[in-house]
């Protein structure tokens, strides 16, 4: 009895959000750039494959920004305008400044949307998808931005 006590305490633990009152995202959004994988451990480091071609490249495991960073996002007549608060845009402003000449990989839910060269530095905090996405996909953009604005304002 007490081992099956002590297993569904450990799977409600398991299976429970990481942040106590926060339930898990409805939808991922990750921004990760290029890296030669030079210094980094396998743990540092991971291989995306690129469409059309499947063109591999490694890019930084830990991403520069997440679903937690939008503060906005808004279908465009070209694609998809996310909106990214005071940290997410710090991050995508070093990022491009330090690695021009490489490749900025976005990924919503795991595949990627867009994987533009950064030719320059975005200082503005904002990143159009040129891509149209579903309005589905647009639509649970635009509910984690507002839960974000909410939470924010909370604190």
């Amino acid at each position: 009895m007490r081992f099956l006590c002590l297993l569904v305490g450990l799977l409600l633990v398991t299976y429970s959000p990481a942040h106590a009152g926060h339930s898990p995202p409805k939808i991922t959004f990750r921004i990760h750039v290029q890296t030669t994988g030079d210094g980094l451990s396998a743990q540092e480091a991971t291989t995306i494959v690129l469409p059309p071609h499947g063109e591999q490249i490694q890019v930084r495991t830990l991403p520069e920004v997440t679903e937690h960073d939008i503060v906005d996002a808004r279908a465009t007549a070209s694609g998809v305008r996310i909106i990214l608060n005071h940290i997410g845009a710090v991050n995508l402003n070093a990022v491009t400044a330090q690695n021009q000449g490489r490749i900025l990989v976005v990924l919503i839910d795991g595949y990627v949307v867009y994987a533009p060269i950064i030719d320059e530095q975005i200082n503005n905090g904002q990143i159009e998808i040129p891509s149209k996405l579903s309005a589905q996909i647009v639509q649970l953009l635009e509910d984690q931005a507002q839960k974000n604005v909410q939470q924010a304002s909370k604190t």
